[in-house]
């Protein structure tokens, strides 16, 4: 009866010597066996040795292969589709706004802002030229961002002397400001990223800032006046009347306005004119000097005949804006566009100097 379990098939070798013995097992096959082809000794080492021997090449196809396909796009896709990313979601808050030494055609500007991110990562920011807009319109300003080390919050100062890009755009900007209770600057720059280890990333650094304006002045108000007689009285501008302006400034913006005269008015009819010599107008609540050049004889005109109470609706406009000399016709535009009226109580000033509106009142 034939064995159930049959005993492996050696072959016999015969020997020089004419005795018969046993070969080796025959190799095994297999993928695995062939990538990593066994040693003298069993084990994982002797095969991983074999392989590095005989599939070197092989290895370092596959890992030019990893790199392409993975490292590569990482490097130059991933990384910086993040970094703009980051840059799109940071946000860019201005803290203060100097605008100073105006001249007809340039600008003083110290511009505070704060820079804040959400993102784990900090790199350096290459210095840059940025433009400033209005929606959809052409720059009126270009502003060199020094170099800056980004982190979560960080604080970025720009001081320079400023050529106007384009007065009729940097003019509307003014008039924005003057007449809007917000707006929106556009900030728009290329810069290059550089983070520990990579080389630099060029990014488009574009942001819109909203600010407060100065809402058309509302809330000006004249708190007192004096009215001025007599050759020792009398400026020697022909001032005729002086007196404290209160000028409300919701912004952030320091402007430096130069003299600025206004026109004055009562129901249409031009009873004269103001000047607030050398105004700078700065955030928070403004109490200036005023002087006015003033018809005294058509305020009584106009009291007798329609205010007998002595408080007259004083319209006010702006006229010029002069800087040593030079017209600042981009604020002028601003200041001619905004009118402002307020009640004003004229009695006690002409009580001081002896004029009793009761009286003139009465006996009209």
């Amino acid at each position: 009866m034939d064995d159930k379990h049959e005993r492996p098939v050696t072959e016999e070798v015969v020997s020089s010597n004419g005795h018969a013995h046993e070969s080796a097992p025959p190799r095994k096959r297999g993928l695995m066996n062939t990538l990593y082809p066994p040693g003298p000794k069993p084990g994982a080492a002797p095969r991983v040795k074999n392989h590095c021997l005989k599939f070197w090449w092989c290895d370092c196809c596959v890992l030019i292969v990893i790199i392409l396909v993975v490292v590569l796009p990482i490097i130059y896709v991933a990384i910086p589709h993040k970094a703009q990313k980051d840059i799109n979601k940071s946000t860019l808050q201005v803290l203060s706004e100097e605008v100073t030494s105006p001249t007809s055609d340039s600008i003083h500007l110290k511009l505070l802002t704060v820079a804040k991110s959400s993102s784990s990562f900090h790199p350096t920011l290459d210095g840059f030229s940025a433009t400033l807009s209005l929606k959809d319109k052409e720059p009126f300003l270009t502003i060199d961002i020094p170099k800056t080390k980004a982190n979560a919050e960080t604080n970025i100062t720009v001081e320079q002397d400023l050529k106007i890009s384009s007065m009729d755009r940097f003019t509307e900007y003014t008039m924005t400001v003057m007449g809007t209770e917000s707006f929106d600057v556009y900030l728009n720059g290329k810069t290059t990223v550089h983070q520990k280890g990579l080389q630099g990333i060029d990014v488009d650094y574009n942001k819109v800032v909203t600010m407060k304006g100065l809402n058309k002045l509302t809330g000006l108000n004249i708190t007192s006046i004096k009215i001025l007689s007599g050759a020792k009285e009398i400026l020697s501008d022909g001032s005729n009347m002086v007196g404290r302006v209160f000028i409300p400034n919701p912004s952030v913006l320091t402007l430096d306005l130069g003299n600025v005269t206004m026109d004055l008015a009562v129901d249409d009819t031009k009873i004269g004119y103001a000047l607030l010599p050398n105004l700078i107008l700065k955030p928070g609540d403004n109490n200036v000097d005023m002087q006015a050049h003033v018809d005294q004889l058509k305020v009584i005109q106009v009291i007798t005949a329609n205010y007998t109470t002595g408080v007259i609706p004083l319209s006010i406009t702006g006229n010029s804006s002069v800087h040593t000399g030079q017209h600042l016709t981009y604020y002028e535009a601003a200041i001619k566009h905004n009118l402002v009226v307020v009640d004003l109580n004229v009695e006690p000033a002409l009580a001081a100097v002896g004029i009793n509106v009761t009286a003139l009142t009465s006996g009209s």
